[in-house]
């Protein structure tokens, strides 16, 4: 008995699949695999079926069919056994190979809602400061400490991780990295004074240091294509999006729900428990070897340092500017405007926020010099109207800032980050983009904490002045830079 498979051209009629059916019951010839597809004219379809039959039981069949009205052609095909078992093999690689292909990119999302969840779980307090501070009495450097102060364990934490993944595999990294954001807004739900507040702190400062050392490169590894800009893309534009929410969130839910200070949590957990969940089943694409595992100190090779000095001076002064409108500016805005509203508050972030976002996203097809040259250019001009707003108290002036702000940020730090991921050698790309993000943080905590406690000195309005002149001096000297070696920097 072999396999043969008989093809058919048929015209679309009610009822012709149960009759060739029932010929087929007629011959007592077995049905093992049937497929049906439309042919290229209309109401004319190709059956294809496979069975098991002698060959005198096939013969006599062809000559049935070719007797239905509504068959038009059939034809006919021997297969061997050993023909059959390998067809079988090859449906069942390709079946795997779906499966495969799947799970990865399930797991591709996955990976970027997590790190989604971590910056808008960290990024919920943006809005709440000026209840903390009005609840417990808070300075502006207070304020502004409580903000920053994730930065001392989310820069060890990014060297720690982006090693440990190298060697252990992403896996194993990301799930406690959203664990400890669990326990952070957990903290955050149960705060009775600054002291909560800085715990819960700490642990947002391990979960984003874990997740933004090892989000790049596992991304990098599920992406199909090894698109290593667009995966430096959809990272970035995470990190913002996850940014720009959370004090949205918070700032509504604080002006108009109940449990001000703690709602905005309870949402939070909602969502990240189930993606806690499903990193568990993660598809992990690193197979890590059976040394021991060891920790270096922070490296970056020679050959890459001139893209690594722009991209790390770059995403520094960016996120230096748009931290103050993160916790300065939120939580002074009657210094700004004259006006006090968590909601107002909430959007002058999130404006920033999806400023960068939505520019990540139109400028993402650019070259990456044209992407930081974009970025530096509104950047300036943001930081200028900012200080006109600082003498004039015009809320329209402050949103457009902080839209061009953002709108600056967005480009500077996707383009720095893509920059550095291209020019990165894969075997330590996890080391050194975790350094990237080393320089990032350090952008994000130190200078804004500065400028907190020389508020409380000389006025928030003095104080922002001395900030913004400051930071314009070093954009000169990152763009001067720039120019001088970008033949040694970009190779597109």
């Amino acid at each position: 008995m072999s396999v043969y498979r008989i093809s058919m051209l048929v015209k679309d009629q009610p009822g012709v699949l149960a009759r060739i059916s029932n010929l087929f019951v007629t011959h007592k010839v077995n049905i093992e695999q049937i497929t049906t597809k439309k042919y290229k004219k209309e109401e004319i379809s190709r059956i294809r079926i496979a069975s098991c039959a002698e060959e005198g039981q096939v013969q006599n069949l062809v000559i049935g069919l070719q007797e239905l009205m509504e068959v038009m052609e059939v034809d006919t095909a021997q297969r061997s056994a050993f023909q059959q078992k390998l067809i079988h093999k090859a449906d069942a690689i390709q079946e795997l190979r779906d499966k495969k292909t799947l799970s990865k990119k399930v797991s591709f999302w996955l990976v970027a809602c997590s790190l989604f969840l971590t910056l808008f779980g960290t990024n919920i307090p943006a809005s709440l400061y000026t209840l903390y501070r009005q609840e417990w009495g808070l300075s502006s450097g207070m304020i502004t400490l409580v903000f920053a102060f994730y930065a001392f364990t989310v820069i060890p934490a990014i060297v720690v991780a982006g090693q440990l993944s190298d060697q252990i595999g992403r896996k194993k990294v990301l799930i406690p990295g959203i664990f400890f954001a669990i326990i952070g807004t957990a903290c955050f739900t149960m705060a009775n004074g600054v002291g909560m507040l800085l715990i819960g702190r700490l642990f947002q400062g391990l979960s984003v240091g874990v997740l933004n050392g090892v989000a790049v490169a596992a991304l990098t590894e599920l992406d199909e294509r090894r698109n290593k800009k667009k995966t430096a893309l959809i990272c970035a534009l995470a990190v913002t999006l996850g940014n720009a929410i959370g004090p949205i969130v918070s700032g509504v839910l604080g002006d108009f729900a109940p449990f001000p200070t703690r709602l905005s949590y309870y949402v939070h957990l909602l969502f990240i428990l189930p993606c806690f969940v499903g990193l568990f089943f993660l598809n992990e694409n690193v197979r890590p070897g059976l040394r021991p595992v060891q920790l270096k100190k922070p490296y970056v090779p020679k050959s890459i340092m001139k893209p690594f000095l722009l991209a790390t001076g770059t995403s520094f002064l960016a996120w230096s500017i748009i931290s103050m409108f993160m916790s300065v500016i939120p939580s002074n805005l009657s210094s700004f405007t004259n006006i006090s509203s968590l909601t107002i508050s909430g959007v002058v972030v999130a404006l920033g926020l999806i400023a960068a976002a939505v520019n990540q996203i139109l400028v993402k097809q650019l070259s990456l010099k044209t992407m930081i040259s974009i970025g530096y250019i509104l950047l300036s001009i943001g930081l200028i109207l900012l200080v006109i707003t600082l003498s004039t108290k015009s809320l329209i002036l402050l949103l457009l800032s902080a839209i061009l702000i953002g709108a600056g940020n967005g480009p500077a730090y996707a383009g720095s980050l893509a920059l550095l991921n291209e020019a990165a050698p894969n075997h330590i790309k996890g080391n050194i983009i975790s350094t990237f993000f080393v320089f990032t943080y350090l952008g994000v905590s130190i200078p804004v904490i500065c400028l907190g406690f020389l508020s409380q000195i000389i006025g928030v309005a003095a104080a922002v002045n001395c900030y913004v002149s400051l930071l314009g001096v070093m954009i000169m000297f990152i763009v001067i830079y720039g120019i001088k070696e970008q033949k040694n920097i970009f190779t597109n």
